[in-house]
């Protein structure tokens, strides 16, 4: 990528300097695809002054070697015209090349972007188009009170794989590399020991929190073997990691602590206030990150997608409706936009590269009341696990849906008597939520992987976005052209071709057996358990009065018994679709009414 270092030029002989203009004028000709307008203009204006330097360089080696005074004030006038030319040529813009991203109802994000920036800004501005780097960032995993703090447990990150397990000692959580230093055997395959240290289960070698080995079975207590544990090719490599607003982050870099420290999580501001209630869920799904992310920042979809889910809450197929949707300002960090409601008000909306995006909104009728929902796409891998391929590849993301208010409390899941809602009932609402359109996404990536060749470069023309309710998902591509480096940089050995494509809508929308959601989540799977026994307890009352029933003479008795057992019949079969739900719901939005 050209920066502003490129003016800086070595010393030259008078002789050299036309070629010197010559190499100038043939880069303030061409607009680098990696610098936006502002910038080029930077560049532009410095090798203006450069050029000038040249044309006045050579003016003073003519007039050394006595030439025409007319000749040097025809000259002095061509350095002059050829400065004004190249102060006002603008860059041309073909539309067919499609360089930036815009919709037709969208201006160009230079548009967007503060015209009044001082030189200075201008170059950091540049500079940081370079600095974002996917690794060097907060990623968020699950929220905290959905983990196990008995177990180990496995993830994926920018490819690679970690463990993340809680630490008694330090009482917080820790993150590894999912591989022993001992022969490299996973991790999460271990479990937590008595001492509270993550052990291996191939040969027992156990670690502390900082990564440092805490025992070696097979070492001898004496001699060379006893400073083994003490060596650092028996430590672990750890990751940052650390749980703000309920939800645990990890920062996928073992070099990263200082720069980690100084960065603040993507958290929503505001919302862990007082007076402000939040419930967060998570699901794993088959589509990869530009995919999800497109897709969370896009709420035009919402009523056609989500048509009639959870009652119709969200909307209906009825409502869609032309957005007017304002890119506000964008950089290396992320986008700001508002939508103007028809109806009054406006909705604010953040985009935090590279995975949180948040709707602030008032609530409609309750002075001062708002609410808020963020949404986290973090990039994973599929495995061999899933799809019969050779090795890690995209395609495969998780979800964070966090929904919070500081009004109607009491329909929110939370710790109080008086808070109708119970968590895991919370979680299958937005699991309702995300089904609604999975199918859709995958076979959508699927699609433009194929009409494109996989090249990101190619998105635009493959796509037909002329309305303003399209002018995030545009956002979203231009910040990943012009700050994201096009894709998610994943770690070396991931294969940058999609997965093949999953037919079974079955396995798309398989809540538990791909470890989506309820294996996963505390909550769920407690309630999943306790399903199965009521419903096994139910047919075993029913059976069980049945037979006292028959033992009974003709009394009211008997009829108790028999209506009671009817009665635990039915409930255990109604059980029967609560406990479907936690596995699989399906959606076919062609026999939705």
């Amino acid at each position: 990528m050209h920066t502003m270092s490129s003016f800086s030029l070595p010393m030259v002989e008078v002789g050299s300097l036309s070629a010197t203009r010559s190499m100038l004028s043939f880069r303030l000709d061409s607009q680098p695809a990696t610098l936006s307008r502002s910038a080029w203009r930077l560049r532009r204006r410095k090798g203006v002054e450069i050029i000038s330097l040249c044309f006045q360089a050579d003016l003073q080696d003519q007039q050394q070697h006595h030439h025409h005074p007319l000749t040097f004030a025809a000259a002095r006038r061509g350095a002059s015209i050829v400065a004004w030319a190249l102060k006002t040529r603008e860059p041309v813009t073909n539309n067919n090349n499609k360089r930036w991203i815009c919709t037709v109802a969208s201006p160009p994000m230079s548009d967007v972007e503060t015209s009044q920036e001082s030189e200075e800004s201008l170059v950091e501005n540049a500079e940081a188009r370079d600095s974002f780097v996917w690794k060097s960032n907060w990623y968020p995993v699950c929220p905290e009170i959905d983990m196990d703090k008995t177990v180990p447990h496995g993830f994926q990150i920018l490819g690679r794989k970690v463990v993340i397990w809680y630490d008694k000692q330090l009482s917080k959580w820790q993150t590894f590399v999912d591989m022993c230093p001992h022969r490299l055997a996973p991790l999460s395959e271990g479990r937590i020991d008595e001492q509270g240290c993550l052990q291996c289960c191939y040969h027992g070698w156990s670690f502390n929190g900082d990564g440092s080995c805490a025992r070696i079975p097979q070492a001898q207590p004496e001699g060379p073997e006893a400073k083994a544990a003490g060596n650092k090719m028996a430590h672990c490599i750890s990751f940052p990691t650390v749980v703000k607003q309920g939800i645990l982050f990890i920062w996928p870099d073992e070099y990263g602590q200082e720069l980690a420290d100084k960065t603040l999580p993507p958290i929503t501001p505001g919302i862990d206030e007082p007076g402000w209630c939040a419930v967060a869920t998570f699901r794993d799904v088959d589509y990869g990150f530009d995919t999800a992310m497109e897709n969370l920042v896009d709420p035009s979809h919402i009523p056609v997608a989500h048509h009639n889910v959870n009652g119709g809450i969200l909307g209906k197929r009825d409502n869609a409706a032309p957005i007017a949707l304002e890119l506000k300002s964008m950089n290396a960090r992320g986008f700001v936009g508002e939508w103007k409601k028809p109806w009054g008000g406006t909705s604010e909306h953040t985009y935090e590269a590279p995975s949180r995006f948040t709707y602030m909104f008032p609530f409609k009728g309750i002075k001062g009341a708002s609410g808020c929902t963020t949404t986290y796409a973090t990039p994973m891998c599929s495995s061999a696990l899933d799809y019969d391929c050779s090795c890690a590849a995209p395609g495969k993301s998780r979800i964070i849906v966090v929904n919070a208010r500081n009004a109607l409390l009491a329909f929110s899941s939370g710790p109080h008597w008086w808070q109708l809602f119970p968590r895991w009932l919370d979680h299958q609402m937005i699991l309702n939520l995300l089904d609604g359109d999975l199918t859709l996404l995958h076979f959508q990536e699927q699609n433009m992987t194929q009409v494109t060749g996989g090249s990101p470069d190619k998105w635009s023309k493959a796509v037909f976005i002329p309305a303003a309710a399209d002018r995030y998902v545009a956002g979203f591509r231009q910040w990943l052209n012009r700050y994201g480096g096009k894709m998610v940089q994943w770690t070396a050995g991931v294969n940058p071709s999609l997965p093949p494509r999953i037919t079974k809508k079955e396995d798309l929308l398989d809540r538990y057996n791909k470890a989506s959601h309820t294996e996963k989540c505390v909550a769920c799977r407690n309630a999943l358990k306790n399903f199965k026994f009521a419903r096994t307890t139910f047919y075993i009352l029913a059976a069980v009065l049945t037979g006292v029933a028959v033992l009974l003479p003709q009394s009211p008795s008997r009829y108790a018994a028999v209506g009671i057992a009817a009665v635990c019949a039915l409930l255990a079969w109604r059980l029967v679709d609560w406990i479907q739900m936690f596995t699989y719901k399906g959606w076919d939005h062609a026999r939705l009414p």
